[in-house]
């Protein structure tokens, strides 16, 4: 009978383990989200139709607990990562492909302006890229920073880079100054490490990326539009919250860490 019991009482626990090991598979592994549930979110979101569309990739990142696709129609390039707990998009970027030339559009906006240049085109000003960025993201202007707008020229046509960030997420917008149009939309979450290796979402207390950046760069003695950052995180370990800064300039590399709540520069290093 005591065998019997401790037969019993071991079949039980084993059970209850293959249960959870199941759920935590279900949970982790499988997800609550299809593939093919992520590509029509994916889809629906870069407001696109299948059929219109060629897909390059379909991965299953399971560290991020997402989707990532990756697809192109005739004009443009799209990489969307969809969390596979709870379908929200994590990540989207919009690009122009390569060696398509824009200005072939059918679309006569583009067509009737092919020979504007880049110095003499007015059609939208500052404000107005602002303000359509704002509308294609669903923000006002109290919510979020702008950190940078300026006039550029990209596969022939003229356009306003825009670059802001709310509490959640940071943006990169380009707007065709002759056609009002988003031709680059680019978004992703304001993503800090702890130390655990998690990744969490946090803005609070924070001076943000763009005053670190500012610090670092009035630091060097350099423009912030002259340089090219190639590494700003937000690190916590302890408790202890910093940004970690790399650019290059010159054929110099700067590292900074730096206070991300007073702002202070706790080190820095000029290396080549």
């Amino acid at each position: 009978m005591k065998k019997l019991k401790v037969y019993s009482i071991v079949v039980t626990v084993v059970l209850a383990f293959l249960i959870v090991g199941i759920c935590a598979y279900i949970f982790v592994f499988r997800g609550n989200i299809t593939e093919e549930e992520a590509k029509n979110i994916a889809l629906k979101y870069a407001n696109v139709i299948e059929s219109d569309v060629n897909f390059v990739s379909i991965n299953k990142d399971i560290g991020d607990r997402e989707y990532e696709i990756h697809f192109y129609d005739s004009t443009y390039e799209y990489e969307i990562d969809v969390n596979y707990i709870n379908g929200t998009v994590r990540n989207f970027e919009k690009d122009i492909r390569d060696n398509v030339n824009i200005n072939n559009n059918n679309n006569s906006n583009y067509n009737n302006n092919n020979n504007n240049n880049y110095n003499n085109v007015n059609s939208m000003t500052e404000e107005e890229a602002k303000s359509i960025a704002l509308q294609r993201v669903g923000k006002s202007g109290n919510e979020v920073t702008f950190t940078r707008v300026k006039k550029d020229r990209e596969n022939g046509v003229t356009v306003y880079d825009i670059y802001f960030y709310d509490s959640e997420k940071e943006y990169e917008l380009s707007i065709d100054v002759n056609t009002k149009e988003v031709v680059v939309y680019k978004e992703d979450y304001l993503r800090v490490n702890n130390s655990s290796g998690n990744n969490i979402i946090t803005n609070d207390g924070y001076i943000g990326v763009e005053r670190a950046r500012e610090i670092v760069a009035q630091h060097a003695g350099l423009n912030i539009n002259d340089i090219t950052f190639s590494k700003v995180e937000l690190d916590v370990d302890y408790n202890i919250a910093t940004y970690e800064i790399e650019f290059y300039y010159n054929y110099s590399e700067y590292d900074y860490e730096i206070d991300a709540v007073t702002g202070e520069i706790l080190k820095y290093e000029i290396g080549r």
